[in-house]
């Protein structure tokens, strides 16, 4: 009895803070951050305004957790492949149709990342910012890597940077198009970014010689 004391108050209480998060994050990416008041986030996820403060002290505080969790969920939902997939083309093409997949499971957190990244909430402080620049960045380093993978590039090449930029860019618009039109699916969106990498890159290496 006395193993089981102490192991129920901490999965009820990673519940509860699990709850305060999920609720956080849908209010946040449907009404923006200034519109989330907490008392919507308590609404929202039938949650106690008391647990609210004692896990996470303020609606910056739930921010900042909602950021953390959605970055290391998105991450460790993306694979991370060591060696090409059959030709340049068709490896490009399985990184960018599972990008899409795990794009379209986390499509809060993606809206509040791509918002943020434009405009930093007021208040939020500098961690915000932080977390922002750390998943892009990381978003980056993932496709410079897989398209240095793919053609057998060395991955800090000037053009393998210049394509990543651009892919991350196409990215960012698809996904914003297909939020907004929910009829266009955006793994379709992004198909003809295969074969537009694949010229760009001929493009590029043939400016450099």
């Amino acid at each position: 009895m006395a193993t089981h004391a102490d192991v129920t108050p901490n999965r009820r209480g990673k519940r509860s803070r699990e709850l305060v998060l999920d609720a956080a994050e849908r209010v946040m990416a449907e009404h923006g951050f200034e519109a989330a008041t907490l008392a919507r986030v308590v609404e929202e996820g039938g949650i106690p305004m008391s647990s609210v403060y004692h896990y996470y002290g303020s609606k910056e505080g739930i921010l900042l957790a909602v950021m953390e969790r959605g970055a290391e969920r998105f991450f460790a939902d993306l694979p991370d492949w060591n060696r090409r997939i059959g030709r340049p083309a068709e490896h490009l093409a399985t990184v960018l149709s599972t990008a899409a997949q795990t794009l379209e499971r986390h499509p809060n957190f993606l809206r509040m990342l791509i918002v943020f990244s434009v405009q930093p909430p007021a208040g939020g402080g500098d961690e915000i910012e932080v977390v922002v620049e750390r998943v892009r960045r990381l978003g980056l380093d993932r496709l410079r890597e897989q398209i240095a993978i793919a053609f057998g590039d060395d991955p800090d090449s000037p053009v393998t940077i210049q394509l990543a930029r651009l892919a991350l860019a196409v990215i960012d618009g698809a996904f914003v198009a297909s939020q907004a039109d929910g009829a266009v699916p955006l793994e379709s969106l992004l198909k003809p970014l295969v074969p537009a990498v694949v010229a760009v890159r001929r493009a590029l290496l043939a400016t450099a010689q």
